[in-house]
């Protein structure tokens, strides 16, 4: 796979399109004597991949200038020229403006990806993809075409992750502790395009009206009436309520939040419940206050995906559910469509992930198309369109290999998420930006990049 990688973790903002500006100057052949290597990289990147292969195919045979065709010495230095400019192995990618605005492309040419948002694929390709991921009952999503483009001479089309039918969706929503409404947000199979939209245009109306504000205030009621009773309340009615108070924390903040916040040690009766009525209007108003952030976030994303949760193995299970040869932490080399990447982190950055998981949607020769999401305290949302993103990886042992690709992002995240330095008086020498999830104090490390 021959990459352009301007994605080093998912912090990647606007998709990027593809623009295609002036036509540049371009580098005529006679000016790659030798034909060194980086002025075969300048002439494909101003002029692409035809005219490094017209600048390196061998002349044809005896083909001498008129004016020096008496010329025995000129004749021999033309034919070792010609030898010598004989090309081995060219690079089919190119990068820059002749990479028609896409980041990655796979070696064979079947599937390319542009910005976090969009992947293309070959025709067949994800035909043959969607009726694998049709095959296994374990697996929620399935694959349609969006709209083609042309990726060179081949016509690529939009990969549309949708689950296989409405039920599916539910059990996602359900599993997800997410409120019931959210089901009629996501794509499903047989979708018509106006009905995608009209989906999309009513999850962005959402966001500004969450249900999960309604849910928050009715809970908060609900303690507070039990508190106003005379009688003690009941043990398990306690730990209910605290259940479900939990439950929409996890749900609107995070675990950052909930490990800074939540009452602990649980405490029963009218204890407990002074406890939570304490907590609630500080949930509440810091899930309010995030609502403008939440919205621009899933403004970035302009094709109707998958939701999914701030944690890649929840995202991972989510789509495929669970191999049955061990789960999803088995690291496999060249994982099928419908099976997973995995990769143990442990001990790699004190503050980055502990693992990654990214579920395959589809394959082309050594190169695998994963739909998948990663871990980011920096998220204003923890259930959301723009958390999931494509990913084309190459061959294992290889520096575009799920591993490598990995790693790397694993320390840039890391660095990222590191507290600043402090002086002797405790105070931060280079003070932060602090993002909206961690304003309700320190986030704990997730165990997982989701």
């Amino acid at each position: 796979m021959h990459a352009h990688e301007r994605r080093a973790t998912g912090e990647e903002s606007v998709p990027r399109t593809a623009p295609r500006g002036p036509e540049r100057p371009r580098t005529p052949a006679s000016a790659l004597t030798g034909h060194r290597p980086d002025a075969l990289r300048t002439l494909q990147r101003t002029a692409g991949n035809a005219a490094v292969a017209r600048a390196l195919a061998p002349a044809p045979e005896n083909a001498t200038d008129p004016q020096h065709a008496h010329d025995p010495q000129r004749t021999q230095r033309a034919q070792h020229t010609q030898h010598a400019q004989r090309p081995q192995h060219i690079q089919r990618y190119a990068e820059g403006e002749a990479a028609l605005g896409f980041d990655k492309v796979s070696t064979n040419g079947g599937i390319a990806v542009r910005g976090r948002y969009e992947a293309y694929a070959d025709a067949d390709m994800i035909t043959a993809a969607a009726h694998r991921l049709d095959a296994q009952d374990r697996v929620a999503i399935t694959l349609e075409r969006g709209a083609a483009v042309q990726v060179g001479e081949r016509t690529l089309y939009r990969v549309l992750p949708v689950y296989k039918d409405a039920a599916r969706a539910e059990a996602a929503v359900r599993a997800a502790g997410r409120a019931p409404e959210g089901a009629g947000h996501e794509p499903v199979s047989g979708d018509s395009a106006a009905r995608r939209d009209d989906k999309r245009a009513a999850y962005q109306r959402s966001l500004a009206d969450p249900p999960e504000a309604q849910q928050l205030i009715a809970l908060t009621r609900r303690i507070v009436t039990a508190i106003q009773a005379r009688t003690q309340p009941p043990g398990p009615d306690v730990a209910g309520l605290r259940a479900e108070a939990m439950r929409l924390a996890m749900a609107t903040m995070g675990g950052g939040w909930v490990a800074a916040r939540f009452p602990y040690p649980e405490r029963s009766g009218r204890e407990g419940l002074s406890d939570l009525a304490v907590l609630m209007p500080g949930l509440t108003a810091d899930f309010l206050s995030g609502l403008p952030a939440v919205e621009n976030q899933e403004s970035l994303v302009h094709e109707l995906l998958i939701t999914l949760p701030n944690d890649c193995q929840g995202a991972a299970a989510q789509l495929i559910g669970r191999p049955a040869d061990g789960g999803l932490s088995v690291r496999r080399d060249a994982p099928t469509v419908g099976e997973n990447h995995f990769v143990d982190l442990t001990g790699a950055a004190p503050d980055g992930w502990a693992n990654h998981f990214a579920a395959v949607i589809l394959r082309d020769g050594h190169d695998s198309l994963t739909y998948e999401a990663a871990a980011d305290r920096t998220s204003a949302v923890q259930h959301g369109k723009s958390l999931g993103y494509f990913a084309l990886y190459g061959p294992p042992g290889s520096d575009q290999s799920f591993d490598a690709v990995i790693r790397a992002q694993n320390l840039a995240y890391a660095a990222r998420a590191a507290p600043p330095p402090r002086d002797r008086t405790g105070s931060a020498l280079c003070p932060r930006r602090r993002p909206f999830v961690s304003t309700a104090g320190p986030a704990r490390r997730p165990r997982s990049r989701a």
